[in-house]
């Protein structure tokens, strides 16, 4: 339970911070702002919340209160970075109490193939793109994707064949889905290829991480395309997280419209003859 009290003319309220099993520390702030109109006024109470990484592992940041309405929120920034997670809306608000409970998951992987990622001795099976092919281990893949797990299993052309065919994926792509199945690393660039690779073959923990990424990188310029790509692809984990990022105020709906707005205007702009 995080209590915070005081006027609200005296600004931020911040929470003492608290340590998460030695891996994190977080923290809340509580603002509160005065709007009027003629005669009526109303406060508003925000709340925000930020997490310091203080180990390298691989964990996930949850985060639920009942008072503001959130249940197991995923928490995308672990950098310091405050993050807006709630308000509420009162005549009146001079104390506040809200509770928060955050929970971490840590990652457990069955193994690292790590040592296996520069063998080529072992190798047994290829995932082929539109400009290369990528060597893997047939273990590796049916330890990581449910569906290459079940095709391996089965009497499929691409078992036999001892490769399968990745159509419009590039080599670099496959080389980013390896780096992950052996080294679990994620690329800084081409996450949305990746992100449908692992949709594709159902690796869960990579989908996750590519979205979170996908988040981190979100401004309102590329918020449209972004959620025309989720759509387009079926992606939910992906849409969801950007209307979050929308509805709690992380992207602005107003700087959206601006661009969506700028966007529309070029083609005028561009076919525009002054005249002589």
């Amino acid at each position: 339970m995080v209590r915070v009290t005081g006027d609200v003319s005296n600004g931020p309220k911040d929470s003492k911070e608290f340590i998460i099993c030695g891996l994190c520390v977080f923290q809340i702030r509580s603002y509160s702002i005065i709007s009027s109109w003629f005669t009526n006024s109303s406060r508003k109470c925000l709340f925000l919340i930020k997490f310091s990484a203080q180990q390298i592992g691989d964990f996930n940041l949850k985060l639920s209160s009942n008072v503001l309405g959130i249940e197991n929120k995923c928490l995308l920034s672990q950098d310091g970075t405050w993050q807006l997670i709630g308000q509420i809306a009162e005549k009146n608000i001079c104390e506040v109490e809200i509770d928060v409970t955050v929970t971490v998951d840590i990652v457990a992987h069955a193994g690292s193939f790590a040592v296996l990622y520069n063998d080529n001795d072992l190798t047994d099976f290829m995932l082929k793109g539109e400009d290369g092919s990528v060597q893997m281990h047939r273990a590796v893949l049916a330890a990581t994707s449910p569906v290459l797990r079940r095709m391996l299993r089965g009497t499929w052309k691409e078992t036999s064949e001892g490769h399968v065919d990745v159509s419009g994926t590039s080599k670099e792509t496959l080389q980013h889905l390896k780096n992950y199945l052996y080294l679990h690393t994620v690329p800084e660039v081409g996450l949305e290829q990746l992100l449908l690779l692992a949709a594709y073959y159902m690796v869960s923990d990579l989908e996750r991480k590519c979205v979170d990424k996908l988040m981190i990188k979100l401004k309102a310029e590329n918020t449209v395309d972004l959620l025309q790509f989720a759509v387009k692809h079926n992606i939910t984990s992906l849409v969801l997280s950007i209307l979050d990022c929308v509805g709690c105020g992380a992207v602005s709906a107003r700087e959206i419209r601006d661009c969506v707005m700028k966007t529309e205007e070029m083609p005028t702009l561009k076919g525009f003859t002054e005249p002589a």
